[in-house]
């Protein structure tokens, strides 16, 4: 007799399965009965580790934005003003994270359709909290004259929304063919477009300062 699944193996049975059909039908559209057969258990086995299909939809969330807030906002390069070392981490972490397996990236494109109340809370906590930190960095290095002048959250918006549509274009929308770029190369170019827009620099010497016309 084979070994029996663990409780916590089971949950993640049960957590990816249903984020799969989640992001194929939506959450209207998928059932609990169809994701149980989709799993090969039983509703009532189901239940036993979510009471229903919303608390499932919220647990799939859950496990989705936990982590270290690190790995998005990297304290280190705050502290040391590294610009471009701040923006990198973070298009390189929303690139990862999305091209890794961009399941998750369907299902909230899918509830977000549907009008769903935890689409909306998605969007509210998880992606406006982290819109908040990059604006907040943002609006700091406008003070030090480091940034021009523009509203921060809106930047911070134009910023992340750069680099998730460019997952979008290549995951969603089956374009991998006309964007035949390595990660680091599509971060290096964001980064240096957005960052040349805000410090108005074109090109820079050796030592990080920016050259002068003649």
């Amino acid at each position: 007799m084979g070994n029996r699944m663990t409780a916590e193996d089971r949950r993640g049975q049960i957590l990816r399965g249903a984020m799969d059909l989640f992001a194929e039908k939506g959450f209207r559209g998928a059932t609990t009965r169809e994701i149980a057969r989709h799993l090969g258990i039983s509703e009532a086995l189901m239940f036993k580790y979510f009471p229903s299909k919303e608390a499932l939809y919220r647990a799939i969330i859950q496990k989705r934005t936990d982590g270290s807030e690190e790995m998005f906002f990297p304290k280190e390069a705050v502290q040391a003003k590294d610009d471009r070392q701040v923006f990198r981490s973070i298009a390189s972490n929303l690139i990862a994270r999305n091209t890794g397996d961009p399941t998750f990236m369907r299902l909230i494109l899918y509830s977000a359709l549907e009008g769903h109340e935890l689409s909306r809370i998605f969007f509210e906590t998880h992606v406006m909290g982290r819109t908040r930190l990059l604006a907040d960095y943002i609006r700091q290095r406008i003070k030090e004259k480091a940034f021009k002048p523009v509203p921060p959250l809106l930047a911070a918006r134009a910023f992340m929304g750069m680099i998730i549509h460019y997952v979008q274009f290549r995951e969603i929308y089956g374009m991998k063919n006309f964007l035949k770029f390595s990660q680091k190369k599509a971060v290096q170019t964001f980064v240096d477009t957005f960052l040349n827009g805000l410090t108005g620099e074109s090109k820079k010497n050796g030592n990080g300062k920016r050259k002068t016309r003649s």
